[in-house]
């Protein structure tokens, strides 16, 4: 590595630094963080603010001394798009460097891939010389980054390539449930927990095993399908083509086909928080409902305790309120199905605190991860 290589990476640590951080943080912060010397900071620093990339300003004087200066986005610099494609909806946010994340637009869809066209009408609506990367979150599996399969949507082998349109800027996709445990890993419950699980619940339930804060991804990018294991024993047929699949008893839809009612992605969702209501003001058919699916949840994440050893479990989406209204009868399920020699010791089952914008934060995260490297540095400088 050359000497100007070294300072390129050194000017992507640094802006990698400032976005991560909780609060603005100053040049004596990143310094520790980096292990670089002050004066190298100071260099760093007055080049990256040089480029348009970041901007100090006199933090708040709380006593005698020099006052000193925060690390902040340049008004001029990058920013991100990230979209979030749910099963009915779209949504559209910006992101800047440190993660403030502005909701831009969205609107309903019809279920096809013709949801692109939307997202990509809104992208152009507010596009600037500014934006750098734009990434998505879709509530499916997408193999090798590219090929969509998302089958209660009816794409088979979508191609994303076929979507893009050549004003598109650089583009990253990923699975919601992944990138709500990315969030997690970045922006909440699971900061600095080493091995964890996170679950992003809506009308079924998808998950991601995080590594030291990093979502793994497997050999073709799709990696984490939990809810497509057999782990409560149904026998219904799932869409994806198995029998027996966890999602069917956990979710939106597990709730609707419990009190008979007609359960389908995309529509539903607002009579599955109605039910939650019910059960909460103890309206017992309402209640079991819930019961069984805090069960199904909990036994599902004893078996995935069992096999891949999570310090602790985080949920989002409806896996908020389940722990809010049956965490003790989640935590007993699970515990009934650890291993014995496990039960003393199991795992932090938590809320997760980034909330309902997850899988939209994710695919922030994701799209500035498309930014923030040296190699995209060297455009800017």
């Amino acid at each position: 590595m050359t000497s100007a290589d070294l300072r390129v990476h050194n000017q992507a640590r640094l802006l990698r630094a400032v976005h991560d951080a909780d609060a603005p943080p100053t040049r004596a912060d990143v310094a520790r963080l980096l292990g670089i010397g002050r004066n190298t900071a100071a260099a760093l620093v007055g080049e990256l603010a040089a480029a348009g990339l970041l901007h100090e300003a006199p933090a708040q004087v709380t006593g005698r001394g020099r006052p000193t200066t925060l690390l902040l986005p340049h008004p001029h610099g990058p920013v991100a798009l990230a979209a979030d494609i749910r099963e009915d909806t779209w949504t559209l946010a910006r992101i800047e460097l440190g993660g403030r994340l502005t909701a831009l637009d969205s609107g309903e869809h019809d279920r096809t891939p013709a949801v692109f066209d939307d997202i990509g009408r809104a992208m152009r609506r507010h596009a600037s010389d500014r934006l750098a990367a734009l990434g998505i979150a879709l509530a499916g599996p997408i193999q090798d980054g590219r090929r969509l399969h998302i089958s209660h949507l009816g794409w088979d082998d979508v191609d994303l390539a076929e979507h893009i349109g050549d004003d598109w800027p650089p583009t990253v996709v990923d699975n919601d449930a992944r990138l709500a445990g990315l969030a997690e890993a970045r922006r909440g419950a699971l900061r600095a927990t080493g091995t964890a699980l996170h679950f992003h619940i809506d009308f079924d339930i998808g998950g991601t095993l995080l590594l030291r804060g990093d979502a793994q991804r497997g050999a073709h990018n799709i990696a984490g399908e939990f809810g497509h294991l057999p782990l409560t024993g149904s026998g219904l047929r799932c869409m994806c083509g198995v029998r027996g699949c966890w999602s069917l008893d956990v979710g939106t839809n597990a709730l609707l086909r419990r009190l008979g009612r007609e359960s389908g992605y995309g529509t539903g969702r607002a009579l599955g928080r109605e039910i939650l209501a019910r059960a909460e003001s103890g309206e017992a058919e309402a209640g079991r409902a819930v019961d069984d699916n805090a069960v199904a949840l909990g036994r599902g994440l004893g078996a995935l305790t069992n096999a891949l050893d999570p310090e602790a479990i985080t949920l989002s989406g409806l896996g908020v309120e389940l722990i809010r209204l049956r965490r003790s009868l989640i935590e007993r399920a699970c515990a009934e199905g650890l291993m014995a020699f496990r039960r003393a010791r199991p795992p932090r089952i938590l809320a997760g605190t980034v909330g309902e914008l997850g899988p939209l934060r994710g695919a922030a995260e994701i799209a500035f991860d498309a930014v923030l490297h040296p190699e995209w540095l060297r455009t800017r400088l």
